[in-house]
C-alpha cells in the first residue's frame, strides 16, 4: 500500500449532496494514509475537506477535490467509488483506470463488461 496512488470518487455521505458528516470516505482516507498511500479524491459537490487536522495535507492545507482528468484516472493505482454521484462519467472512468473498487454498485453490467479496468465490487 505504501506509495500507491489511490483516487476516491465521491466523499459525500450520499449521492448528489455536499454533506460529508459520517461519510465512510473520511475513515477510508485516514486508513489509506496510515498505510502510506497517496490519497486524492474527486467530488463535484465537496470542493475540500476542512473538518479536522486528520484531513489536511502535509503542509496543513485542507484536502481538495481534484479534477477528474484522464491523467488523474490513469495515474491512480486504484480508484475507489465511495459515493456514486450522477455527474461522474463512469464509462470514461472505466476506459482510463486500471483497477476500480466499486462500493456502490455504480458500474452496471455493460460498463463493467466494456471496462479496460479490473473491477472489484463490494
Amino acid at each position: 500500500m505504501k506509495g500507491s496512488n489511490v483516487l476516491l470518487l465521491g466523499v459525500a455521505y450520499k449521492k448528489d449532496v455536499n454533506d460529508v458528516r459520517e461519510s465512510p470516505a473520511l475513515s477510508i482516507i485516514d486508513r489509506l494514509r496510515a498505510k502510506g498511500a497517496n490519497v486524492k479524491y474527486h467530488d463535484p459537490f465537496v470542493p475540500a475537506i476542512r473538518f479536522d487536522d486528520a484531513h489536511t495535507d502535509a503542509a496543513g492545507e485542507p484536502l481538495a477535490s481534484v479534477s477528474l482528468t484522464n491523467e488523474e484516472l490513469q495515474g491512480a493505482d486504484c480508484i475507489i467509488i465511495v459515493t456514486d454521484h450522477s455527474e461522474i462519467d463512469y464509462k470514461r472512468v472505466c476506459s482510463q483506470a486500471s483497477l476500480i473498487v466499486d462500493t456502490r454498485n455504480a458500474l452496471n453490467g455493460d460498463v463493467r463488461r466494456e471496462s479496460r479496468a479490473r473491477v472489484i465490487r463490494l
